[in-house]
């Protein structure tokens, strides 16, 4: 049955990529500007639960991490018995230091195959540091490399993240939506699907989204519910959830999904 149910997540990112992401719930509460491309946020903020654990859910959301080497050695097994349908894993990083080398995440092979084996849908983000569109370029080239054509469930994300006393001081400008996009098309003419990972502040001052919309949306905005303006596919609520498997805090995730979608209940079994 986990391969099953993981096929299910495969039908939903092929619509992902193919019909602009529609088959996603965009569309849920909070202000935005009008007249934007890009659906708002009407999540009925009452329908958010959260347990005696910080597990927050959402009707028809499906719940999942994202996990670097930080996390360690994971018992992915435990991780799909403790109701984790989907993880994003780091692939790689690009230092923080002049030099920028380019690295992949120590732990990538043995979660993406683990993971799997054990029914969980994998998608894959990658740390950015890029301080121009070649390197943002670049860095989606060596993510089509280390994959190798392997199979993914979800996107592929572009996570850009300033870092104060790293080469990216004082890069967070508008160039940073082109390197985003820059990045997504290379993805999407590796064929993976193309997703950008942001924080409100991001998303509302940093990244054009409109331009970005043929993109999955990840958002990271810790709280009992989410309150961006915008819609968005995937929900990063915290950074210190507990998931069985995993020794460490480990950041946890919805993703949303139409509810009419043929789909929906199996993969959330």
């Amino acid at each position: 049955m986990k391969p099953i149910r993981r096929s299910c997540l495969v039908l939903l990112v092929c619509a992902l990529l193919f019909t602009g992401c529609s088959i996603f719930r965009r569309s849920r509460s909070g202000a935005a500007p009008s007249g934007s491309l890009i659906p708002l946020n009407t999540a009925e903020m009452a329908a958010f639960t959260k347990d005696e654990n910080g597990v927050v859910s959402y009707p028809g959301a499906i719940q999942g991490i994202d996990v670097s080497s930080h996390q360690r050695e994971i018992d992915w097994e435990a991780v799909y018995q403790d109701g984790i349908r989907f993880a994003i894993l780091q692939i790689g990083f690009r230092g923080y230091h002049e030099s920028g080398s380019l690295n992949v995440d120590s732990r990538f092979e043995e979660n993406y195959e683990n993971a799997r084996a054990a029914g969980i849908a994998v998608g894959v983000y990658f740390y950015s540091q890029a301080t121009s569109r070649e390197e943002a370029k670049a860095e989606a080239d060596f993510v089509l490399d280390t994959l190798g054509g392997r199979k993914l469930e979800l996107p592929v994300f572009f996570d850009w993240e300033e870092v104060s006393r790293g080469r990216t001081a004082g890069y967070a400008n508008t160039l940073v939506s082109d390197y985003a996009q820059i990045f997504c098309d290379t993805v999407a003419e590796g064929g993976y699907a193309p997703g950008v990972y942001f924080s409100q502040s991001y998303g509302y001052m940093l990244l054009n989204l409109e331009a970005l919309r043929r993109s999955a949306f990840w958002l990271a905005e810790y709280g009992s519910y989410q309150s961006f303006g915008y819609g968005v596919h995937f929900w990063q609520y915290t950074g210190k959830g507990h998931v069985a498997g995993i020794e460490v805090q480990v950041d946890r995730d919805l993703m949303y999904v139409e509810p009419e979608a043929e789909t929906v209940t199996e993969v959330a079994e």
